[in-house]
């Protein structure tokens, strides 16, 4: 089931009138699947006020600004409460000009500006006539689900060039959540789902089980062609020990990479070599809109059976996420675009977590849990900002399944700045 889009509501405490029209409003909205946050419901005594507005907004899918004649004068002359929501609006506005984040609607107001000026010529939805708040509301609502009355029909293809255009990549709603207009995760993508489908069944065949899978979208898809998402690919591993991520093997007909009608493929099942006789798998595919997914076999069970590497598992963690900056830098998408990324391990059942390395011994613990998923959102610039922190959101659930395994933060500074500075980690 997909989420409920996330909905702070921003308002002024005009009067008790205003107030429950206001909460009749925000439990209608919670009534058609939306989560709306309020002041009424959620900011508790003793709370702080403005890290309840920040946090508010930051974290929410959609914010809808009841804009009432008071509310609009205070945000002009910075007032009150909504001085500070002005405030953190603008910030957001002034980052990306074009959001749909940000819902202005009408009520209570006759004057002739009827949103604060910082909302410049945003359209509105006009609730100050009581007799047409059902109508209103549906409106509304249909917005945030992204589900419009009157949809837009499909581009056709030229009539004089003889050529079918590739078909667009669906519009996608920003927030923090990572929603599509449908409600939908990004990464629940059929795309995801068919890729998934055709790398499993080969797992399967291959008899592994154990295995590490990726998934990246943007939230503002590009549009790229299969050459150029090759290059990008190239450009973007980083080459260490095993195959990097998106590893591309062009002198073996069996193992390059392959166009296809929507982005590249590339498969590669070694059954053994002459350094170990179990069996590796890499599969990665990119989309001409940018996303990218990526299973492969455990590093781990090319060395030895059962056992996971809680430094290997930060190493890959972090190339991972390395190369996720990379190939979004050298797909030319902007440094402010938001992403979606999840990680992935399964096959931890039955497996003991321990160290590659003699310098990081400590006692041995068993997992009874077979999988570990984190996804995370943020914006491509940010990446290598928080990127040790990103490396321990991801790991440390997994390294828990094992007996309650804990690191110390120092643990996982070292070891991912190890592998950034090209030192043995």
């Amino acid at each position: 089931m997909a989420a409920a889009p996330m909905v702070f509501v921003s308002y002024s405490h005009d009067s008790e009138v205003h107030k429950e029209w206001v909460i009749r409003f925000a439990s209608d909205l919670r009534a058609a699947g939306i989560d709306a946050t309020l002041d009424r419901w959620d900011l508790a005594a003793g709370q702080d006020k403005v890290t309840f507005m920040v946090q508010g907004i930051a974290n929410s899918d959609r914010v809808v600004m009841v804009c009432s004649e008071p509310y609009v004068q205070k945000a002009n002359h910075g007032r009150g409460g909504v001085r500070y929501e002005g405030l953190i609006i603008t910030g957001e506005l002034v980052e990306s000009i074009d959001t749909k984040k940000f819902i202005p609607i009408i009520r209570a107001n006759n004057s002739t500006q009827k949103t604060p000026k910082f909302m410049g010529a945003r359209i509105f939805i006009d609730f100050n006539i009581d007799s047409d708040y059902k109508v209103k509301i549906e409106e509304l609502v249909r917005e945030i689900h992204g589900r419009p009355v009157i949809i837009k029909p499909p581009l056709g293809p030229n009539p004089f060039s003889g050529e079918v255009p590739p078909t667009e990549s669906p519009t996608r709603l920003l927030g923090p959540s990572g929603l599509t207009t449908s409600g939908e995760q990004v990464l629940e993508d059929q795309w995801f789902k068919n890729n998934y489908a055709v790398a499993d069944k080969s797992l399967t065949k291959i008899g592994l089980k154990g295995t590490m899978e990726l998934r990246f979208a943007l939230h503002d898809p590009i549009g790229k062609s299969q050459i150029e998402l090759l290059n990008a690919v190239k450009k973007s591993e980083i080459r260490t020990f095993g195959w990097p991520i998106g590893v591309t093997l062009e002198n073996r007909d069996d193992c390059r990479p392959r166009p296809m009608a929507d982005g590249i493929v590339a498969e590669i099942a070694i059954g053994d070599s002459i350094f170990s006789e179990r069996p590796t798998y890499d599969y990665w595919a990119l989309r001409t809109n940018g996303d990218f997914f990526l299973i492969q076999s455990l590093f781990e069970d090319y060395r030895t059976e059962n056992k996971i590497f809680f430094n290997t598992r930060i190493v890959r963690v972090t190339e991972s996420i390395m190369f996720c900056k990379n190939l979004y830098s050298n797909l030319g998408a902007s440094d402010n675009a938001k992403l979606s990324l999840r990680i992935r391990h399964k096959g931890l059942a039955g497996r003991e977590l321990t160290s590659s390395s003699p310098n990081r011994f400590f006692i041995p613990s068993m997992s009874k849990e077979n999988i570990s998923e984190t996804q995370i959102v943020d914006s491509i610039n940010q990446l290598d900002l928080r990127l040790v922190d990103h490396v321990r959101q991801i790991t440390e659930p997994m390294f828990m399944l094992f007996d309650f395994k804990q690191f110390v933060p120092q643990i996982y500074e070292d070891i991912v700045r190890s592998f950034v500075e090209g030192r043995v980690s």
